[in-house]
Parts: C-alpha cells; structure tokens; sequence
C-alpha cells in the first residue's frame, strides 16, 4: 500500500559542521538566510517573445524563471536536496512548485508542481503549468484540497499532530500514500511564489518546515529602473527575485555561485539555456 515518496540516491557525506548545523537548526524557523537579485528583463522578454511566436503559447516571467531557476539548480545540485532527521539525501529529480491564490481575496492558497523540470524546456513547463494552475484557481484541484478539507475540520492540537505526523511519514520515512490526500513528493526542492502579480515590488517569502523546501523564490513586479549600461544610465525594466534560504542546506559561498549562474542565465538567456 505504502511507497517511495520522493526518488532519493544514497545518503550524503556531509561535513561536521554540516551535520551540526542540521542540529542546532531543528525547524526551518530558525535557519533562514535572505538574499536578493533585479535583473535587466529585456533579454529573457526576447526569449520568451521568440518562444511564445513559435509555440502559440502564452507565456510569462514565471516560466522564464521557472526555466532558469532549474537550469540553476542542475548546475548546482547542492540546492536539490531532502532532509532527514540529521542527513541529506539528493534529489533524483529536480521538481518546483508554486503557490497560487485560488481565490481574489487570496483567503485561500493552492499549490502546483512541475516534476523533473531539470530535463524540460520552457515550452515544455509552460505547457504542463498552465492546466494545473487552472484547476486551482476554479477549484478543481484534487491534488491537495481532500487533505485540506481534513485537516480544516480537525481541532487545533489535533490538526498540529496530523501535520507533524504526515511530515514525518512523507519525509523522515520517506513514505507515499494516496490516503494522504496528497500527491507523491508533493513540494518538490524549491517554492516559487509571484508576489508581482498581486503587485508587490519586494518581499520575501517564508520556509515553511512541513514542506522540507530548502529554498522559496518570491518573484517581485516589474519596474522600470535606471541602470548602467554601456558607461551610460539608461532606463530599463527589472524584475527583483528574493531568496529565502535554509542555511542547514546551502551556505553563502554556493548561494554566490548560484547567483552569478541566474546572473548569467538572464543576461543571455539564448545562450545559456539554449535554442
């Protein structure tokens, strides 16, 4: 009846700070570090223009980051991890999520995943999004509203214990079921989270530990900003991305070079993420 929830190689052999950091850390409360990035948009609007007149799709800056947060992760696996108890475990796949209002008063969140976005192209993700993003919006969803309904009805000890419970069979034992009320792995490695489209410029967004995610990517409106170009200040249109991050997983030596490979992903995007 029970299966592998999420698709895991072989424990990892981390160092000793590593392994105490997963101990003083206990809960993704404590552990959160913030960085921040804006980006010149106008080469990842050409790439997504180009993509979209091939395709007929109709696309946005969340699957260009979608697109470019997986290529960034491929690059640096060290972000793609699951913890357990005091261990890491590398993720086979890399699978991203997002939090998506279901509602216009935003009362109410609903959540989609893409799986294995590492091996798939733009048009590829947009087209495996956009259905599911529907569903949650006209509440259609099955994935995650039967498990909400239940935990909704429960008293407040009880729902707590319920939560701690599932997390724990889900991740510590690494165990699936469809009586769950979930669908298998149903977080992935990295939360994405449009807060630009509720027309919020910044902000960061909170790891929130029952979901084990070592990283959220909250993706800020656009604006038009001065920028040095050329030696020359021009104005241009930028998109801020701000990172919450476990400091358990990733300290500020491989969160540079992540940084400086999305740096480079936005800055020539035909290259880097290919035709």
């Amino acid at each position: 009846m029970f299966k592998p929830n999420t698709r895991l190689g072989r424990e990892l052999k981390i160092s000793a700070w590593r392994r105490s950091a997963l101990a003083i850390w206990r809960t993704a409360a404590d552990p959160s570090i913030y960085t921040w990035g804006e980006y010149d948009i106008a080469p990842a609007q050409a790439y997504l223009d180009r993509v979209a007149r091939e395709t007929g799709l109709k696309l946005t800056m969340t699957h260009f980051v979608s697109r470019a947060v997986a290529e960034m992760i491929r690059r640096h696996p060290e972000m793609n991890v699951l913890r357990r108890g005091g261990s890491l475990y590398p993720r086979k796949t890399i699978d991203l999520s997002y939090t998506v209002a279901s509602d216009s008063r935003g009362e109410d969140l609903g959540a989609a995943i893409v799986y294995d976005a590492g091996s798939k192209t733009l048009e590829q993700i947009a087209r495996e999004l956009q259905p599911v993003v529907r569903e949650v919006r006209t509440h259609r969803d099955p994935r995650h509203q039967m498990f909400k309904r239940i935990l909704s009805r429960l008293p407040h000890r009880l729902r707590c214990w319920t939560l701690d419970l599932v997390t724990w069979i889900l991740f510590d034992l690494n165990l699936w079921s469809p009586v769950f009320g979930l669908p298998r792995d149903p977080f992935g490695c990295v939360l994405l989270t449009n807060i630009g489209s509720i027309g919020l410029e910044q902000g960061f967004a909170a790891l929130v530990p029952s979901t084990r995610i070592p990283m959220v990517i909250a993706i800020g409106s656009i604006q038009e900003k001065p920028i040095v170009r050329d030696g020359a200040v021009v104005a241009a249109r930028m998109i801020g991305l701000y990172f919450t991050v476990d400091h358990r997983v990733v300290d500020a030596v491989p969160a540079g070079h992540m940084s400086r490979t999305l740096r480079k992903i936005f800055a020539d995007p035909e290259r880097e993420l290919g035709a």
